[in-house]
């Protein structure tokens, strides 16, 4: 409360005006014609100023990062659906160009969006799922999955299991490669590798079989079956067990000795993407894994052998038909049949893991960046990515795994630059990663009462004092303190139901429990 004496200033209804931005909703497109662009949003009403609706500058909100924050049933999702909802009821000069990407971890969105277009017909919302009986079901570029990816999926140790991965990664890049195929690596990996084999403690029927499987996958032109070894034998008959053993152990050994060259793998960096399956990467990792006990330790395969059993679990569960080659032969062709003509694009990944929706949702956030910072004109084609429970993925980590930085925090740093603008919604904003909490530039924060939370907020969240967060912890369900620089000053605000609403109300206890 204010103390005796203090001076007490009445705001005029022209300064409200003014703060509020009432009237200045819209602008001519230019001075010949009549139609309009919204520059001004509504988003709710005053919960202070009953008459007067909240607004905030579209470029200012959406050209930037912003977060909502509210414990569970707070009305975070509802305000989500209600502010994109208003976003295109503008008929006369829609919002064609938006693009929003919502990761829904509850599936709660499709509701809320399944009669846009007939609100608006020239707005298209898409549903993908990760339910394997949809009909659409969203997929992921499995080659496009990183060495810190796969280690994530597939929880590897980063001393023994993540510089197979790499090989992996390489390998299929180098064997699958089609366009522009670079024998003399082939072949001298092939080599090293039958080298390895060959000069293991495995019995001779074991290697023999070992042989077989690897020449027969990953041979080549130069290095197969039918390829001659001696003037009498090809390498299929030297590499067969006679009475027991490899008889022409020496010959083959001589052979493969003319294909290895140990300059060859610095040479030649493999960068480019090429396309795989999830199974073409199973054997890839094999093949790895059997290289790498060419080249260093013959115990390689005993280090594996965990990360072996959880890849083979992950291609034949949910995320083996998530996880696939695709018909698309670009990751823009990729990204561009998940655009395509919609406005929104509502990903449902209620059916994953932690680990898994984790992964997928990084992998499609970096496709996305590299996307928009290969347009020739920056920023030409906004994104919004959006996502619910961004806890799950926005972590607070420490370690950022092999490629040295979190995809999130380059966003939210780098991001706004290309037109890649996230949303995060998140009941534990404590556990959200630093530095992409403050380089969020507006936020809209329901009700608050966890001790951390409320301490956390107040540290890392510009523009908010101690008697806002004391106010956040009394909010009523669907109202919120929206703040930041597209609007002119804090405002407590009621956000109106969402028309449909989203798929998120509370079980009704005492309907589900007396009944006859």
């Amino acid at each position: 409360m204010p103390l005796i004496f203090s001076a007490v200033y009445m705001i005029s209804q022209n300064e409200l005006v003014t703060m509020l931005e009432v009237g200045k909703e819209e602008l001519p497109i230019n001075e010949d014609s009549n139609n309009t662009r919204s520059v001004l949003l509504n988003i709710g009403k005053s919960v202070i100023f009953s008459d007067y609706d909240v607004k905030v500058n579209i470029d200012k909100f959406f050209g930037f990062h912003f977060a909502v924050f509210g414990n569970t049933g707070a009305g975070k999702s509802n305000t989500i659906a209600r502010i994109i909802q208003n976003i295109f009821v503008k008929k006369n000069y829609s919002a064609k160009g938006a693009k929003f990407v919502i990761i829904d971890s509850n599936g709660e969105y499709n509701k809320a969006f399944s009669k846009l277009t007939e609100v608006n017909p020239q707005i298209r919302h898409s549903l993908m799922t990760t339910d394997e009986n949809d009909t659409k079901k969203f997929a992921i570029l499995v080659w496009a999955l990183t060495a810190d990816d796969w280690a994530t999926l597939l929880h590897a140790s980063e001393k023994t299991q993540m510089p197979v991965l790499k090989r992996a990664i390489d390998i299929a890049r180098i064997f699958y490669n089609t366009e522009t195929p670079n024998k003399e690596l082939k072949n001298h990996i092939l080599a090293s590798t039958l080298l390895g084999i060959i000069q293991s403690s495995d019995s001779s029927p074991s290697k023999s079989d070992k042989l077989k499987a690897i020449i027969t996958k990953f041979g080549t032109e130069d290095l197969n079956m039918d390829t001659p070894v001696s003037t009498s034998k090809n390498l299929r008959q030297a590499v067969a067990i006679n009475y027991g053993n490899l008889s022409d152990e020496e010959t083959v050994i001589s052979f493969l000795a003319r294909f290895i060259k140990p300059d060859i793998i610095t040479e030649n960096s493999v960068k480019k993407m090429i396309p795989y399956s999830l199974e073409d990467f199973g054997e890839a990792v094999e093949f790895a894994t059997l290289y790498e006990g060419s080249i260093s330790s013959q115990r390689i395969q005993e280090y594996t052998a965990t990360l072996m059993t959880r890849l083979q679990t992950l291609s034949e569960g949910i995320q083996g038909q998530i996880l696939t080659k695709t018909e698309y032969e670009s990751v823009d062709e990729y990204v561009n049949m998940l655009l395509g003509e919609n406005q929104i694009v509502d990903i449902g990944i209620s059916t994953l893991d932690d680990a898994s929706a984790e992964v997928v949702t990084k992998v499609l956030a970096k496709l996305l960046l590299d996307y928009l910072k290969r347009s020739e004109t920056k920023a030409d084609t906004p994104i919004n990515f959006i996502f619910e429970e961004a806890h799950r993925f926005v972590k607070n980590e420490i370690n950022y795994g092999a490629v040295g930085y979190n995809i999130f925090e380059r966003i939210a740093k780098e991001g706004r630059k290309y037109g890649m603008l996230l949303g995060i919604s998140s009941q534990r904003p404590s556990e959200l990663s630093k530095t992409v909490v403050s380089q969020c530039s507006n936020f809209i924060v329901h009700r608050v009462q966890n001790p951390d939370d409320l301490q956390y907020i107040s540290k890392m969240v510009p523009y908010i004092n101690q008697n806002m967060i004391e106010r956040l912890t009394y909010l009523q369900t669907g109202n919120a303190l929206v703040f930041g620089s597209a609007i002119n000053l804090p405002t407590l605000t009621k956000f109106e139901q969402a028309n449909p609403t989203t798929d998120s109300d509370n079980a009704r206890i005492s309907e589900k429990w007396y009944r006859e």
